[in-house]
């Protein structure tokens, strides 16, 4: 199994007045229960957690696959840790499982709760177990949402939001930065951006509890300027820099322009940090140590017991009984130990190959004597001629995205009121026909979920009326597409400001093909 994301947090109530320790725990259990049924039957309650089991649970959804649920208990009434994991088969690449594991630990008051995902393949299949994209689990939203609690990892308070820097907090930040004792980066945003905002929010949302969110305005940036440079940390005008918790560490910048990927970039680059520091389940560990203990304990005890009784049958068992625990707990250990140096070939692995590819990209880069596209420099888009700024983003994308004849005439035609509007989708769309090219057309997840997470764009991929009177499909160079995909700029409007892009997903080319810029194809 390979693990992709870890997050590990206490969990507390919010006020001394508040739930109690058994209450916690209760709470973070009834948030587990919900967690899996939603749009799932039949339901799970908390008091099925009270026993080792087993469950499927089918999805309401004709689009989402069922899950298969088990959970395990570990430990003493002390120390213990309850396992729940979670199995999606994914069938896109060979056979294979999104495995999502929720650790709830408890010892005495604290509790604690891991979230891991990961994949598994299921048919030895030498091929990437199919999945390229994941989110936060939706498990940790329900539990930094409850008013009741409070998540903390180390000394940071964990809420799945940004915090707003202004000049009276500027030594603040200072100090979070330098903190000696600071677990989690930190993401400085550029607050004096209108998009900044957006950003810092999404960031939050999809990063919490693997890194701080901070959106600094431009009067603070000037204050801290000084102090940024020392530690190479500056932030990029309208972008984000993100600062790791080790100063001399290079710290990742994102542009103003990569700032719409950043998100989901900065998801997969922390979530691979996560998993080699928090790769060892050290809550289970300890409450199966704490289990071990016990029943060594009980063990010498009746061995004591039978001693004292001269009964030399009953010691006997007792010795047998000891052997057989620490047979159990060498195989344990062994099989840790081969989890580890799996993890560790894996890890090699990884790192061989992506020195490979930069090595490959650099080459090819210096080969074609490319240059990173700067997006301000599109041209504007005339309010009647696609022309230039469709030929500027077939070029720039290498034909990832091209118009047909029937987008031009569309766009000369309609009279869409949103010039700009349609110019930044435009462009936004281009981007994401290269990423789109990138992964070989395997997003991860459906279209409509990866338009909106990625690029915020609103994608729909179906139209009943369209596909009712045959508006559904168009002819390019030669062979029919499908014209349902289709970004709607604006709805709920009077009809000549709702504004659609209609295009086709080339899986075959690796392309999007654009048949249609203005106005809705047919009236509302």
């Amino acid at each position: 199994m390979e693990l992709l994301y870890v997050v590990e947090l206490d969990v507390r109530a919010s006020g001394p007045d508040e739930l109690g320790p058994g209450e916690v725990r209760e709470r973070v259990l009834q948030h587990v229960a919900n967690w899996l049924n939603f749009e799932h039957s039949p339901p799970l309650s908390t008091k099925s957690f009270d026993v080792p089991g087993s469950a499927t649970l089918v999805s309401q959804r004709g689009d989402r696959a069922d899950t298969r649920v088990s959970w395990a208990l570990e430990g003493t009434d002390d120390v213990n840790a309850l396992v729940v994991t979670v199995r999606t088969e994914i069938t896109r690449s060979g056979r294979a499982d999104f495995v999502c594991v929720v650790t709830v630990f408890n010892e005495g008051e604290r509790t604690a709760v891991r979230l891991e995902l990961a994949r598994e393949s299921l048919d030895g299949v030498l091929a990437p177990a199919g999945i390229d994209f994941f989110r936060r689990p939706y498990l940790l939203v329900l539990l930094l949402r409850d008013r009741d609690l409070q998540c903390w990892a180390g000394p940071s308070r964990v809420d799945g939001r940004f915090n707003w820097v202004n000049p009276k907090h500027t030594e603040f930040v200072w100090e979070a930065i330098t903190a000696a004792g600071r677990l989690l980066p930190i993401l400085l945003v550029d607050g004096a951006d209108e998009g900044g905002e957006q950003l810092a929010r999404r960031a939050a949302s999809e990063l919490a509890g693997l890194a701080a969110v901070l959106a600094v305005d431009a009067r603070s940036q000037r204050i801290i300027e000084d102090r940024l440079v020392e530690v190479d940390a500056t932030i990029p005008r309208g972008g984000a820099r993100l600062v790791w918790p080790d100063l001399a560490l290079r710290h990742p910048a994102f542009t103003k322009d990569e700032s719409v990927l950043a998100p989901g970039r900065l998801l997969r680059m922390l979530s691979s940090v996560s998993v080699t520091v928090r790769g060892v389940n050290h809550l289970l560990h300890r409450a199966s140590a704490a289990q071990r203990s016990a029943r060594n304990e009980k063990i010498a005890a009746d061995l004591e017991a039978a001693k004292n009784r001269g009964n030399l049958a009953h010691q006997v068992a007792a010795q047998n009984r000891a052997i057989e625990e620490l047979k159990s707990e060498v195989e344990q250990y062994v099989a840790w130990l081969q989890d580890v140096e799996t993890e560790r070939d894996g890890y090699k692995a990884k790192a061989a190959l992506a020195t490979y590819w930069r090595q490959e990209a650099d080459r090819a880069r210096q080969a074609s004597g490319l240059r990173a596209t700067d997006w301000s420099e599109a041209p504007e888009l005339d309010p009647v001629d696609l022309t230039e700024l469709a030929a500027f983003l077939k070029a720039q994308s290498r034909d990832a995205i091209v118009f047909t004849r029937n987008a031009h005439q569309a766009w000369k035609r309609d009279d869409y009121p949103h010039i700009h509007v349609m110019r930044d989708a435009l462009i936004t769309l281009t981007k994401a026909a290269i990423e789109y090219r990138r992964l070989e057309c395997q997003l991860g997840m459906l279209p409509d979920d990866w338009f909106k997470h990625e690029w915020e764009l609103t994608l729909a991929s179906t139209d009943k009326f369209m596909s009712k009177n045959g508006l559904d499909e168009f002819t390019f160079e030669d062979r029919t597409y499908s014209r349902l995909p289709h970004l709607k700029l604006g709805d709920h409007t009077s009809p000549n400001e709702v504004g659609r892009i209609y295009f086709a997903m080339d899986s075959e080319g690796e392309r999007f093909i654009v048949d249609h810029v203005g106005l809705k194809l047919y009236s509302l």
